[in-house]
């Protein structure tokens, strides 16, 4: 039902963290850096495997949605799998007591929808649609 698809980590300047993961992974496996207006962030993905990511999230500024975070020292963001029936999994999700967070359509993605809940153990995750 879900599909590993990246992981979402918060790093200060995705150009530094890229010299690191450069070397390790190649530079054809590193996408091109792009802006994400909706949450104040820059992104770039890194296969780190066949089809699973690494996901380098840069807060634009203090105002990003992702920024207080960052102050804290917290770098693990999320989990982010893939869905072949998002309305269904959003409703298993729910039924298990995951919190619902939001529901958008992300820039990241040619504008698919994708979800954010909250695990009971307090893990954020990300579903996806395919």
């Amino acid at each position: 039902m879900l599909t590993l698809h990246h992981i979402g980590t918060l790093v200060d300047n995705i150009d530094d963290s890229l010299k690191i993961y450069q070397p390790l992974f190649g530079k054809n496996k590193i996408l091109d850096k792009m802006f994400i207006a909706s949450q104040g962030v820059f992104v770039c993905f890194i296969e780190v495997a066949p089809q699973v990511y690494l996901e380098l999230i840069e807060p634009a500024d203090e105002h990003s949605t992702v920024s207080h975070m960052k102050k804290k020292g917290i770098t693990y963001y999320h989990l982010a799998y893939q869905v072949d029936n998002f309305e269904e999994t959003v409703r298993l999700l729910s039924e298990i007591n995951f919190k619902h967070i939001t529901t958008f359509h992300s820039e990241a993605f040619n504008n698919t929808r994708c979800s954010f809940f909250m695990s009971p153990e307090m893990h954020l995750i990300e579903i996806l649609e395919k």
